[in-house]
């Protein structure tokens, strides 16, 4: 079966994990017989672009994600664009002639392309990977071939509550590079000191500042550790002020700072650490950071918040935090320093418990269903039509 993968950034030009998410999705359905071609944009401040024939960076972002995100003012220059993205889709339909389409992030690209998608009838399913509609309105096409796949239940209830009828369009939790669950990777804790991981984008929202918080009150009643930060500063501003409180903290030779560390370099930050902290301030989609820990048996200490609720149970294969109450996190860091030996149990279960919720394979088997059930809905609904013409 041959697969349009659109979406504007696809890996090794990554930015957060949603990037990552349709890259792993596509080689999903890619291990289940499907043949794609992947349409995105190029984004070099992300990294370099792969050369690969599957994978064409040929679409024209409507701004650029620099600093944050950076939209094209309206005019000249937004209008090729589009009429360029159009286009550019129209060939590869003609030239591929797919049978579905996975669509991801829009953003910077715009609805009007999975609106031209839809005027083919090819079955699509749009995987939505944050908080919220992607477009406003009931936009949803509901007398197209097209489903939306929700990155988790909370996901889907918070769509739904929006006014859209997706009672039976799938859950399909973001999927995981997942090592066997007898390979062991952790390497021996020295037992002297708390070994701490933060990864995600250096942004407020993110929380990593509570962290910080959390951490001065450690180094105040003499507790030992240290703190590894790997991420991409979405936010120069708020990097700086990172650096800076943990200067005034006295903390700052305990935290080493990684920047951006590409997917495969994260199982060695795994590797080196007790605890991964996620202690984000607004809700998530999933939270794939904390799964991804979850699986290279590491504890996780969560906010929670959103989807990230769903995937880790408290006192069970993690830890949870009211979001913003670094004292409350200074107390899970403070056990878990106490409680080494427990914290190595828990990250064991977690990693069972990760690969046996999240494994690739169980998301693109419940993608591929998904395409098939569309495909069937939509034969059938061309017998009817043609039997009753």
């Amino acid at each position: 079966m041959k697969l349009l993968v659109i979406t504007n950034i696809y890996p090794p030009q990554n930015l957060g994990g949603f990037g990552l998410c349709i890259e792993r999705l596509t080689e999903g359905l890619k291990a289940r017989g499907y043949s794609e071609v992947v349409l995105t944009g190029d984004q070099p401040d992300l990294g370099a672009g792969q050369g690969r024939h599957d994978i064409q960076r040929k679409l024209k972002l409507l701004g650029e994600y620099k600093n944050g995100v950076q939209n094209l003012d309206e005019g000249h220059e937004k209008e090729e664009r589009i009429k360029h993205n159009l286009k550019t889709v129209s060939h590869a339909i003609s030239e591929h002639i797919p049978s579905a389409c996975l669509v991801g992030n829009l953003d910077l690209l715009g609805k009007g392309l999975l609106d031209y998608i839809l005027t083919k009838d090819i079955p699509t399913i749009m995987h939505i990977g944050f908080m919220g509609s992607p477009f406003q309105g009931n936009w949803i096409p509901y007398t197209k071939p097209f489903r939306i796949a929700s990155a988790s239940g909370e996901v889907k209830r918070l769509l739904k509550t929006m006014g859209h009828n997706i009672e039976n369009h799938p859950i399909v939790y973001p999927p995981l590079a997942l090592s066997k669950p007898e390979e062991e990777l952790r390497s021996k804790c020295s037992g002297d000191q708390l070994r701490i991981g933060f990864v995600g984008l250096l942004m407020h929202s993110k929380g990593l500042h509570v962290l910080m918080e959390a951490a001065s009150k450690m180094k105040r009643y003499k507790k030992q550790f240290n703190i590894t930060v790997a991420g991409h500063a979405f936010s120069k501003e708020y990097e700086k002020a990172l650096v800076d409180y943990c200067a005034r903290a006295n903390i700052k030779d305990n935290v080493r700072w990684m920047g951006f560390v590409e997917p495969h370099g994260l199982k060695n930050i795994y590797r080196d650490i007790d605890v991964l902290v996620f202690p984000s301030l607004y809700p998530e989609a999933f939270g794939m950071v904390v799964a991804e820990a979850m699986s290279n048996g590491v504890l996780p200490i969560s906010s929670g918040m959103g989807g990230a609720f769903e995937v880790i149970t408290h006192g069970i294969d993690g830890l949870l935090v009211p979001p913003g109450d670094s004292d409350a996190l200074y107390q899970q860091l403070e056990w878990c320093s106490r409680h080494i030996a427990k914290v190595k149990d828990m990250g064991r279960k977690a990693k069972q418990n990760a690969f046996a919720r999240f494994r690739p394979e169980r998301s693109a088997e419940v993608l591929d269903q998904c395409f098939r059930e569309i495909m069937e809905d939509k034969s059938n609904h061309h017998i009817n039509t043609t039997t009753f013409q």
